[in-house]
């Protein structure tokens, strides 16, 4: 076993995973986030940081290139997965075989296509440019037109007349002005310079205080780590301000239900709530709170969970944690006042809410329960549906910086499962 064996080896054991949520793979991505606990594995941030990159949920139509670009943006040694169904977890043991197979990554990074914007152009050295039309004529060398102020006393030009091995290291160019040279002849026209990703160079745009600032266009989503699934949010920044934005949704309209465990709504419900808590808690950075949703959420999808007193004991502790959250002096503080709904917003359970009233209400709504009220900071919010919030979103979230944007868009519930009516909540069995 050669050196680079071993080290794949001990890759192997903590490896890092972008999750690809597509629609409907709500269900597939907390199954696949279970099972990355149990191997040790962590979430990545970032394709760059990642060595496995796992679509969660069916690929809808229109999005196959989509993932591949974001499929070239991982580092080898690098694995790829589809898991649509939470059954397919195993298929991430595939995975890390394959990242153990050095020989086979070694011949895939060797055909991975080169960018041919990074050759540097067609001419070596030039980067494409063309100095066919360039004049020299008015070129001054020095003080005298013998070129008084090079020195050319130290060049070596080899032994052929055309300099086939002239060495220009010791040749003083301090003297030589070139303030007369004319460029009017010279083409750029070869000469690229594509931004990283293909995103375009920033254009201005008129600052609320008058002044024109650089605007740059940024989509956000629809794959990023703690993002609602399907949502993409087509931004105008201002340095990290969003000052214009627009939501898409380009898998198509969200459907009800079908990425949830199907056991019974009751249970669902639960799941579903912890899940946007546990995320909301990732993202405002209360990783301790975080990871003790999650545990109870982790439990609530365990087959053996199916029960009433393995659902309420579940619910006993979501209130537990909830208890820990309404202490979180320092959460309390990032969360308040964030995306506080307006009073004409049409949404009379939620006037008035913000952030954090939306995180107090998910545990309340995880237990099937009333949270007892203990003062303004105690208040919750019922979670607005989600076609009513995609219509003010753009509103709530202009002006605010990025980080506290996907605080924002966190806290709200634009899950597929949030456009479940009555009718078809009663038409699950149990």
């Amino acid at each position: 076993m050669g050196l680079s064996d071993v080290l794949a080896r001990a890759a192997v054991t903590r490896c890092h995973v972008f999750l690809a949520e597509v629609r409907d793979g709500a269900g597939p991505r907390m199954a696949v986030e279970r099972q990355m606990a149990r191997r040790g594995w962590v979430e990545a941030l970032s394709p760059a940081d990642a060595d496995i990159l796992c679509v969660c949920g069916e690929v809808p139509d229109g999005q196959a290139e989509a993932l591949d670009r974001l499929w070239d943006q991982l580092p080898g040694p690098r694995a790829r997965v589809n898991v649509e169904l939470p059954d397919d977890v195993d298929r991430l043991d595939d995975c890390a075989a394959e990242l153990l197979d050095t020989a086979a990554q070694r011949r895939r990074e060797a055909g991975r296509a080169v960018d041919p914007d990074d050759d540097g152009g067609s001419e070596e050295g030039g980067g494409g440019m063309d100095h066919s039309g360039m004049d020299h004529s008015q070129m001054n060398h020095g003080d005298d037109d013998r070129g008084g102020g090079m020195d050319h006393s130290q060049m070596n030009h080899g032994d052929d007349d055309r300099g086939g091995g002239m060495d220009h290291s010791g040749m003083d160019h301090s003297g030589m002005d070139h303030s007369q040279m004319n460029h009017g002849g010279m083409d750029h026209g070869g000469m690229a310079m594509p931004m990283p990703g293909g995103i375009p160079l920033a254009g201005e745009g008129a600052d609320r205080d008058g002044l024109n600032l650089d605007v740059l266009k940024v989509p956000l989503g629809p794959y990023l780590p703690l993002w609602p699934a399907g949502l993409v949010l087509n931004c105008e920044l201002q340095g990290d301000v969003v000052f214009n934005s627009t939501v898409d949704f380009p898998f198509g309209p969200p459907r009800s239900g079908s990425g949830q465990p199907a056991v019974d709504d009751e249970r669902s419900s639960l799941i579903h709530h912890l899940d946007l808590a546990e995320r909301l808690l990732r993202l405002a950075g209360a990783a301790a709170l975080a990871t003790r949703t999650r545990r109870i959420r982790d439990t609530a999808l365990d087959s053996a969970a199916t029960d009433r007193a393995s659902v309420d004991q579940c619910r006993a502790a979501s209130r537990a944690v909830l208890a820990r959250v309404r202490k979180d002096w320092l959460l309390r503080r990032t969360l308040r006042g964030l995306g506080r709904l307006p009073s004409d917003a049409g949404l009379p359970a939620s006037e008035g809410a913000d952030a954090w009233a939306r995180l107090l209400g998910m545990f309340p709504a995880a237990a099937a329960t009333t949270a007892p009220e203990a003062g303004p900071a105690a208040a919750t919010a019922e979670l607005p549906p989600n076609r009513d919030v995609v219509a003010i979103l753009p509103d709530l979230i202009r002006g605010q910086e990025l980080s506290v944007a996907r605080l924002i868009i966190a806290s709200f519930d634009l899950a597929p499962t949030a456009q479940k009516t009555a009718a078809q909540q009663a038409e699950v069995p149990g």
